[in-house]
């Protein structure tokens, strides 16, 4: 597993946005934050790139964001998506009213998009924008991110990215991977359900992903407990048995080994 980047887990919300609960059990997007706001002139940003997705839809045509070399106009016929981890510029001219969504992803490996994609926003799509719009100037945080969700399943069932993102036996098992963090997870228990034997499971898995279910499960771990650190307001022991980890020490000296510093340091420098 590569070094995380310390410097790259900046918090996701902003002073315009409203900040949303976390979901209550598993689910495909976990969304940190939604706003909407009129952009001015001065939203001008270079190599922006974060820990955490972002969805921007924009009532107005005069907005646009830029990745790999490709120039993406934003407006009213369009959704635009910025993967984690993808550095992208943005800039707008003044009184373009802007819609926007941070999220998380569970179910997917993290290279599961290596680029900014847009896709069109038909009549379904612009419909639950707007009413998304709505339920964010109310402040009413709970249909925000029932909203949000509904925006974000038809965004990405419009992609295609999800299903194509990994063969349908590899995606059951991270999702059961992600759905059991903070529990046991076994080689033996993934290999049944993958319906193979412990050693063909092990070989098979580590062939698709580059690296071991163990090691896959603790950058999961790891990565997850990133997340609870910079985004949440759990003590490290909730976050250390949230993400299966026996203990505080034990969580400590994983983390660092991933890190590069202790998890009560990464929430303090993030």
């Amino acid at each position: 597993m590569p070094k995380i980047d310390q410097q790259l887990w900046h918090n996701p919300f902003t002073r315009d946005g409203l900040r949303l609960p976390a979901a209550a059990g598993p689910e495909s997007f976990q969304i940190h934050e939604a706003g909407v706001i009129t952009l001015g002139e001065n939203w001008q940003h270079r190599n922006v790139c974060s820990p955490f997705w972002r969805l921007f839809y924009d009532f107005d045509r005069g907005a646009w964001v830029k990745s790999g070399g490709r120039r993406l106009a934003l407006g009213p016929g369009r959704m635009v998506v910025m993967p984690d981890g993808v550095p992208f510029d943005c800039g707008s001219r003044a009184g373009v009213g802007h819609l926007w969504l941070h999220f998380s992803l569970h179910l997917a490996l993290p290279s599961a998009a290596p680029e900014v994609f847009a896709l069109p926003a038909g009549p379904a799509l612009r419909a639950v924008a707007e009413e998304l719009r709505g339920r964010v100037a109310a402040g009413r945080p709970e249909a925000v991110r029932h909203t949000g969700a509904a925006l974000l399943h038809l965004v990405f069932a419009g992609s295609g990215l999800m299903p194509a993102a990994m063969p349908e036996r590899l995606r059951a098992s991270c999702g059961w991977i992600e759905r059991n963090l903070g529990g046991e997870i076994s080689n033996a228990a993934l290999a049944e359900r993958a319906g193979m034997s412990v050693e063909a499971f092990i070989r098979w898995f580590k062939a698709r992903t580059g690296r071991t279910p163990a090691a896959f499960v603790t950058e999961r771990r790891v990565r997850e407990a990133c997340r609870r650190l910079a985004f949440g307001e759990e003590s490290i022991e909730q976050v250390a048995e949230a993400t299966g980890f026996a203990n505080r020490h034990h969580f400590s000296r994983v983390f660092k080994q991933h890190a590069g510093c202790g998890p009560a340091e990464f929430r303090r420098g993030r």
